[in-house]
């Protein structure tokens, strides 16, 4: 069974490496056996080295991040209502995508329609206030409102307390649009956060980079490269696109703008890999232009004035993540002593060193956008790989998936989800999840791999 180390490499053409380095070769071949722990470790980037740490700390902290039933304010969702004659259907999507929408979200206590009142409520001048506040319901928020045709409508969002209205919402566009619009704007007034529900996801899908909404859904071809493209990334602001191409014979990193145009391009005859976007727009990557083993390279908006990062002539290092919040530091794997695992460097090239002391195989690192955790692939140190949350201040770590083989996490921009790879139906495909690794869902049908999460 291959590692995910090298298992998305395959295509680069890494076994002149394989070749010449039997540890790499080790890798791509180990059978991975034993048991699967969740541990408490001590990290030399935040955490006190040899401290004893608790799992189950991390745990309740990302607890509080996402809402779960029973918990939280309560959110009532009244189905909103067709003000005009031949729109059922949209109306139907709106509402079934809503509260879709909410759901994932995880930023209230959605109360099941079950128990709602039977009044039909399109506007404000409907509402009665007691049916909300009092049983079975007890409705801290309500939201409702009607569509006007196919692709306009009207949303509200009432404090049931107060009785005061704290959203009122003109909506365009097509039915899911108006859903993902509406419940972005929930998020925003009960929590001060932007929603994802408008948010997008890059991956591979047969060879070429697709984008698809948040929630699977409006799956487009972003390339038109005929050839192996691979590891897309979405800089912080989804403003642009970097990603790996063969289209000039050579794997080199491309980079597109959200028109699709593109904005440079390095042109090296080498093994380049593992693009990522900072927040100034400067990019980093691996290669081995230089010759040697793979190594970090810095580069311009464009790909251009590549500058060395890294210098271990017999290490492979790959996987480069910034943290999106300074902008300052950058994570990656590299397999310098011994088994591929998490490192530490500043973008300047300086205070070089490991993260997590832990055993096995450890891949893909992901930095939150604020800052806080590091989703990784880990074996556990001998078993299935599967992705680990890593808190940066404390150095505690959690596994959050289970089933079949997950790899190459990568973050929502509200830094509460999480989408990742998982072969668990038996190929590959596109899932998502909360923070705490509840609510995971299948996003692609058809097959996907590699996904980054843009705004």
């Amino acid at each position: 069974m291959t590692g995910p180390f090298l298992s998305q490499s395959k295509e680069l053409n890494l076994m002149t490496l394989v070749r010449r380095r039997p540890l790499v070769a080790l890798l791509t071949t180990l059978v991975l056996t034993g048991l699967m722990a969740v541990l408490a470790v001590a990290q030399t980037g935040g955490a006190s080295p040899g401290a004893s740490q608790s799992p189950d700390d991390l745990r309740r902290q990302i607890g509080t991040i996402i809402v779960t039933p029973g918990n939280g304010p309560s959110l009532a969702v009244a189905d909103f209502q067709p003000r005009t004659a031949g729109i059922d259907q949209q109306v139907a999507t709106f509402n079934m995508v809503l509260w879709s929408d909410l759901q994932f979200a995880g930023v209230s206590n959605l109360i099941g329609k079950s128990l709602y009142p039977t009044t039909r409520l399109a506007d404000p001048a409907s509402l009665r206030y007691e049916e909300w506040s009092g049983d079975p319901v007890k409705a801290d928020y309500l939201a409702f409102g009607g569509l006007t045709d196919g692709a306009n409508g009207q949303g509200f969002l009432y404090d049931i307390k107060t009785q005061q209205a704290i959203l009122t919402a003109q909506l365009s566009g097509s039915d899911r649009e108006m859903a993902h619009q509406f419940a972005d704007q929930i998020v925003k007034v009960l929590t001060g956060q932007d929603g994802i529900a408008q948010s997008r996801i890059a991956y591979i899908a047969n060879r070429e980079v697709q984008i698809m909404d948040y929630d699977g859904y409006g799956s487009r071809a972003f390339t038109r490269d005929n050839s192996i493209n691979l590891f897309p990334s979405f800089a912080p602001d989804g403003k642009r696109l970097a990603y790996v191409s063969y289209r000039s014979g050579f794997p080199n990193v491309v980079i597109r703008g959200e028109d699709g145009l593109i904005i440079g391009a390095t042109q090296f005859k080498a093994t380049t890999t593992s693009p990522t976007i900072g927040p100034d727009g400067r990019i980093v990557f691996s290669s081995s232009k230089d010759g040697g083993g793979m190594d970090l390279y810095l580069a311009n908006e464009d790909g251009s004035a590549a500058r060395r990062l890294t210098n271990t002539r017999k290490a492979v290092n790959i996987s480069p993540r910034w943290n999106p919040r300074t902008g300052q530091e950058i994570a990656f794997i590299s397999d310098r002593g011994g088994n591929p695992r998490i490192y530490l460097i500043g973008a300047d090239g300086t205070n070089e060193r490991p993260f997590l002391t832990l055993g096995g195989q450890m891949d893909s690192p992901a930095w939150s956008p604020d800052g806080r955790f590091l989703a990784f692939t880990w074996d556990g140190g001998g078993g299935t790989f599967n992705i680990y949350l890593a808190d940066i201040a404390s150095g505690q770590v959690v596994k959050l998936t289970r089933e079949g083989r997950n790899e190459s996490p990568a973050w929502s921009p509200d830094s509460r989800h999480l989408v990742f790879q998982s072969n668990r139906t038996g190929r590959w495909e596109i899932w998502a999840m909360h923070i705490d690794g509840s609510e995971q869902r299948q996003l692609t049908r058809t097959g996907g791999r590699s996904p980054s999460w843009g705004r």
